[in-house]
């Protein structure tokens, strides 16, 4: 009989730890990109305002976008997935409607395949490249996180690129591209 009492309560014990188990929320992207560049962090859509140059003001040096091609009151998107039926990183570029580009897409969107190298994001445009200059690049990629907000920084042009072509080579090699995660769709 002491067996069965022991059973009995085994099993209760059993069934309350399992009912009163706290779930755990899913990580954050603050939480995902914390250690820096990771598919978990690339992962979702992010936005674009623009070109961002770096300017000298006096002894500073300041980043502002590219006053000609601001696109604030319709960013561009840029949405990092791992497509499910090639099961490859894949991006979709969706340029602003503000754009001011002398070369634009019929659909206005890129597609392509990426890839994490260390601390560079390699960025290969396979449909809609015919406005970029370069179809494959590897650029350094700085994630930043600040108050829960996650930017992150691609150290050279790439998908801005065609808004820049008019630029001076000065302003392009000093323009990054600086994506803000808007969601984990």
């Amino acid at each position: 009989m002491t067996i069965k009492i022991l059973a009995s309560l085994a099993i209760a014990a059993s069934l309350f730890t399992a009912c009163s188990e706290t779930t755990t929320p899913p990580p954050t992207k603050a939480d995902q990109c914390a250690a820096g560049l990771s598919t978990d962090c690339l992962i979702g859509t992010w936005s674009i305002n623009g070109p961002t140059v770096a300017k000298t003001v006096g002894n500073d040096v300041v980043y502002v976008i590219d006053q000609s091609h601001d696109l604030s009151a319709s960013p561009a998107t840029l949405k990092f997935y791992i497509d499910p039926q090639k099961k490859t990183n894949t991006f979709e570029f969706t340029n602003s409607s503000l754009s001011r580009a002398d070369c634009i897409t019929p659909t206005g969107k890129t597609y392509g395949t990426w890839d994490i190298l260390g601390t560079s994001i390699h960025l290969y445009a396979k449909i809609g490249n015919e406005c970029m200059e370069k179809s494959d690049v590897t650029l350094p990629a700085v994630v930043a996180v600040e108050a829960g907000k996650v930017s992150m920084t691609l150290q050279g042009l790439f998908f801005m690129e065609p808004e820049m072509k008019q630029a001076d080579l000065v302003d392009k090699q000093n323009t990054t591209e600086v994506y803000t995660f808007v969601s984990a769709d």
